[in-house]
């Protein structure tokens, strides 16, 4: 058994990529532990200052695998440099849908093209999904429908994708959520040997940017208010925890005016996760910083990402606070604060099976 993996995020720069990776391998390597797992780097998809020309081959190659032109899909998956020998010398596909399942992703037609091939050449494929959310893009949906189906096993990681995956006529689909949740528990030992590296403050705040901000003036006056809330209602420092591009902008344009901590790559997540668990409260939309807060019982304030992936988080947490609009005003804000106030129940999120390959590979679809 020899499994290839993608969307490979080993080496991303975000803590979310990195985990979810992580955690990933950790869960397959319990639950196949004879397995061969190889991470799977993607060659570099061209045309991309030429954009007629790359829209022009995904129109083709969705065609294709709507139509299932076989070779047509070798064909226009040849002209985004995806060779067909790509999963030659493996058994097993683990598709790791991490932030691509969405309608603005620039990967999700060739990733498509991939999997659709994978079964075509006879490969045992199973697709984990962070989040399913094609803001209703009818041909994109249709898409995911045609090659879902085709797959041997298809999971989303939170309960709004799982609703959306069914409207969409994903017939077999389940709910696992996010393997960063069967990763083992750091002790407290082990946190306090790794934020002793950082001159962490007494107590602080951690706070995270969002995957729907950008780097411009609007998404700084956005972040520049947050801070101004939390140092008006919080007693302590804030810890800026930047990992993803969009963050680390706003964090280092923002740092002289209000003097706060920065925590940025080469820091892993494992480290992250350690500061993020010695938090006083941790605020913010990025999605597995969340989620570490969970894990470690931290009460955290939501906000929104891209796609509804946080409303996500908090509705299989069954978190009482749903995720703010970056535009939500002071009362918003403070009502939040309230309900943290009044205590958070953190209940433990198992994931009691991992099984997402038939044991019996006779049992593949073909």
């Amino acid at each position: 058994m020899k499994i290839a993996y993608f969307i490979n995020t080993f080496k991303s720069i975000n803590w979310g990529g990195q985990a979810t990776s992580t955690a990933i391998e950790y869960m397959l390597s319990k639950q196949y532990p004879e397995a061969e797992f190889m991470p799977l780097d993607m060659p570099r998809l061209p045309f991309k200052k030429i954009k007629i020309f790359r829209t022009y081959y995904e129109k083709k190659l969705i065609l294709a695998i709507m139509q299932d032109q076989v070779k047509d899909v070798f064909y226009y998956l040849n002209k985004m440099n995806i060779p067909s020998t790509i999963f030659e010398n493996f058994t097993h596909i683990c598709f790791n849908g991490e932030g691509a399942i969405h309608a603005k992703s620039g990967h999700i037609v060739v990733f498509m093209g991939l999997l659709y091939i994978a079964k075509k050449q006879g490969k045992v494929v199973a697709a984990i999904n962070q989040t399913i959310d094609l803001k209703h893009n009818k041909r994109l949906e249709l898409l995911i429908q045609k090659v879902y189906n085709t797959l041997d096993f298809v999971a989303v990681r939170e309960p709004i994708s799982l609703t959306y995956a069914k409207n969409i006529g994903i017939s077999d689909v389940h709910l696992i959520p996010d393997a960063v949740y069967g990763l083992p528990e750091l002790t407290d030992e082990m946190i306090d040997e790794r934020i002793s590296k950082f001159s962490l403050p007494k107590e602080y705040v951690a706070v995270t940017g969002s995957s729907i901000l950008k780097r411009d003036s609007t998404s700084l006056a956005y972040m520049r208010k947050l801070i101004v809330m939390i140092q008006k209602y919080m007693d302590a420092p804030i810890v800026f925890m930047a990992n993803a591009k969009t963050d680390i902008w706003l964090a280092h344009r923002l740092q002289k005016e209000f003097g706060f901590m920065i925590v940025e790559p080469p820091v892993k997540f494992m480290d992250a996760m350690a500061i993020i668990a010695r938090s006083k409260i941790l605020v913010g939309g990025r999605q597995h910083p969340n989620i570490f807060a969970y894990m470690y019982k931290i009460p955290f304030i939501p906000f929104k990402g891209n796609t509804f992936k946080n409303d996500g988080v908090v509705a299989l947490q069954n978190y009482p606070i749903k995720p703010l609009r970056w535009d939500s005003n002071e009362s918003e804000f403070k009502s939040s604060l309230e309900e943290i106030e009044k205590g958070i129940l953190f209940n433990k999120i198992d994931i009691e099976d991992f099984s997402i390959f038939p044991t019996d590979v006779s049992m593949s679809k073909v």
